[in-house]
């Protein structure tokens, strides 16, 4: 790309990935990460890349507003998306439940459903879906 202007294209790596771009250019092997990315882009045969992006599904979960509050200020000092937190909250946690002795679960019941012909009628009007006052009751 010689005689081009270059402007800067924002790039998201991890921290760990950075560092190690970083050491060639500390150790004299390189000017700088972005000549080093430049390089590798320039070399890398694209035709063969196989992407993988795991299917995601977004799913609502009721949190006290406490931990919503926590989890919106550390995701805030550390730089990191709520989702990477509760992923990594829920991954280290998912060993501990799978490792767990099965609950048995107890069977459903049904509610039983009354029938409508058992009621007496107090007087000869339908009963009413709202509640009854205490004075209506007494008589």
């Amino acid at each position: 790309m010689p005689g081009k202007i270059s402007k800067p294209f924002p790039i998201q790596l991890e921290v760990e990935f950075l560092d190690r771009l970083s050491e060639p250019v500390r150790d004299g092997r390189a000017r700088s990460v972005s000549e080093i990315i430049r390089t590798a882009l320039a070399r890398y045969d694209f035709t063969d890349v196989i992407v993988m992006h795991p299917s995601q599904l977004q799913i609502s979960v009721r949190l006290p507003a406490g931990i919503r509050r926590d989890l919106k200020k550390i995701s805030r000092s550390k730089h990191t998306s709520v989702g990477h937190l509760v992923r990594a909250a829920v991954e280290a946690y998912l060993p501990q439940l799978e490792a767990a002795a099965p609950v048995e679960k107890k069977p459903v019941r049904k509610k039983r459903e009354k029938k409508r012909g058992a009621k007496k009628k107090l007087s000869g009007k339908e009963p009413s879906l709202s509640p009854q006052r205490s004075s209506e009751k007494g008589g």
